[in-house]
């Protein structure tokens, strides 16, 4: 799609949400994670609406546990902005080496497919462009947007002007950067900076399928989480555990340790959250 041709798609959408009537005030606050213990630890009680936040791969290889952190922030989104779509931005050639993104996958994360726009820039410059003008829509219930933190067009210049955005209309920014080293590319204005990296899921009870026994299906994705920056509060880190049925999150008694006693060693895993082949 071209550029005029996604910018007047754009449009198209935002003024159908416009139609069903602005929000008559900027919504502020935080957006409640679903767990009391996760939302204190947070500054103002939870993830806040009007400001961008930043999640990364803990290591390169934690991409897929990063992105389905990021879903899960984006299903708390969604589902805190009633029948306000999201916005989902990712270039048409994805910058991680992985796929573009995956419905079902999504949708098993608690995503609502039928309020979900996809936006597809073909330049990361075009993205950031794309995501700050839904922002000053104020007609969503958020914007994700995933960009390599290396880019040049990340900066923080860029950031600061998605940050503004999101305030000007109280609505939350997600901004997937990838995985970088410390002090690689360029600074960011973001309220919060997550780094995510996977943890040992449980099993479920044996199940039958079709006749054929199964030692045990993979239960609830759990990740690692730190929290690297918080403006207004302190840097942390949890054990979370997503339940997707509650769209909420599970706070692991391990979570200072980084283990979690009562799971088996097996990797958490759902429904891919990107096409593979």
């Amino acid at each position: 799609m071209s550029k005029a041709a996604l910018i007047a798609d754009l449009k198209a959408r935002i003024a159908a949400c416009e139609a069903g009537g602005r929000h008559e005030a900027v919504q502020r606050g935080a957006i409640s994670l679903g767990n009391e213990a996760l939302d204190a630890g947070l500054p103002g009680g939870g993830l806040k609406r009007g400001a961008l936040h930043e999640v990364s791969a803990g290591e390169y290889r934690d991409m897929g546990a990063a992105t389905g952190f990021l879903a899960a922030l984006a299903a708390r989104c969604q589902q805190a902005g009633h029948d306000a779509p999201l916005l989902w931005c990712q270039m048409a050639a994805p910058p991680f080496d992985m796929g573009p993104l995956y419905a079902p996958g999504l949708a098993g994360f608690g995503l609502d497919p039928a309020r979900l726009v996809l936006a597809s820039p073909a330049k990361p410059v075009e993205l950031l462009w794309v995501m700050e003008e839904a922002l000053r829509a104020g007609v969503l219930s958020g914007v994700v947007g995933e960009i390599d933190g290396r880019s040049a067009a990340f900066d923080l210049t860029a950031t600061r002007r998605l940050q503004l955005a999101a305030e000007e209309t109280g609505t939350p920014v997600l901004l997937f950067t990838g995985h970088r080293q410390e002090g690689e590319g360029g600074a960011s204005a973001a309220t919060t900076r997550w780094a995510v990296g996977p943890a040992p899921g449980h099993v479920e009870a044996d199940q039958d399928f079709f006749g054929r026994g199964f030692p045990g299906l993979v239960g609830d994705p759990v990740w690692q989480v730190r929290l690297r920056k918080a403006r207004g509060g302190s840097p942390a880190s949890w054990l979370l555990r997503w339940k997707a049925a509650a769209c909420a999150f599970e706070v692991g008694d391990g979570a200072e340790k980084g283990t979690d006693p009562s799971t088996e060693d097996v990797e958490s895993e759902v429904l891919p959250l990107r096409w593979t082949g």
